[in-house]
């Protein structure tokens, strides 16, 4: 019986490390797609900056200014739209493992739960033999 417990509770720590690691590999993740993002910000800054020394007139400036106004809406919307769809997937990862620990720990309760019936049913078996015998030696007294 300790045994079982012991394994329970060792599949316990297992999972729970099983979890950590999918959280750490997710927030690395995330942090590796926002730093796609400065970055490809900050050459878009750069090219900005290219193109606006580049202009001769307020008809330009207004133009390039639609345009990059235009490019960085599009921008932000896929940078929410990532971190959205990474915070989605973290949670089904999460969901996926926390399922898999129930399955873990409802197989080893289930264990616990046939040896201890049948260490039961042994000892109450043994017991009503007992009493048999003491039955059948009074008889015979």
């Amino acid at each position: 019986m300790q045994a079982q417990f012991f394994e329970i509770y060792r599949a316990g720590l297992k999972s729970a490390a099983d979890m950590m690691t999918a959280s750490i590999e997710s927030a690395q993740r995330m942090q590796q797609q926002q730093m796609d993002v400065l970055r490809t910000a900050l050459e878009e800054q750069s090219r900005s900056v290219r193109e606006i020394s580049e202009v001769k007139s307020v008809g330009e400036l207004v133009a390039l200014q639609a345009r990059l106004a235009s490019s960085q809406a599009e921008r932000t919307m896929d940078f929410w739209s990532r971190m959205w769809r990474a915070a989605g997937d973290n949670q089904v990862a999460i969901m996926g493992q926390a399922q898999a620990q129930l399955g873990q720990a409802r197989d080893h309760l289930r264990e616990i739960a046939v040896a201890t019936s049948s260490t039961m049913s042994n000892a109450a078996r043994e017991a009503a033999q007992q009493e048999h015998r003491k039955h059948q030696e009074r008889k015979t007294a």
